[in-house]
């Protein structure tokens, strides 16, 4: 069995990511104001992530032109915080992403699900 990484890690990882892929922000942030012009008061980084995955892959060819791109999902949750933190007024007590405790940070003697509840 393989041992977790540390937040810092990946908080590290994900801050090489970004500064490496600025475009990724850049369509999170697109495609949550698209969802919120839509109609939406929450949505799921997990399904905007896939559609940056389907426009730089699909849409710009990225992949087939080239370029070996890669969207770690381990970032996905980075990303929404990001977000949250430039858009407050999207960040209230019923926030647009959902974010839940991360693994890297509450140790392996939690007893509580994924969003802090006790079991």
């Amino acid at each position: 069995m393989s041992k977790r990484k540390t937040y810092d890690q990946l908080h590290n990882e994900f801050l090489a990511y970004h500064e490496a892929n600025p475009r990724v922000y850049t369509l999170v942030d697109r495609f949550a104001q698209e969802a919120i012009r839509s109609g939406y008061y929450r949505y799921a980084i997990a399904t905007i992530w896939e559609r940056i995955r389907w426009e730089i892959t699909i849409v710009n060819r990225s992949n087939i032109d080239g370029e070996d791109f890669k969207m770690p999902n381990n970032h996905r949750a980075h990303y929404a915080r990001m977000w949250l933190a430039k858009n407050p007024k999207y960040n209230t007590n019923d926030p647009f992403f959902r974010t839940a405790e991360l693994r890297s940070q509450r140790g392996d003697d939690f007893e509580g699900d994924r969003y802090g509840r006790s079991i």
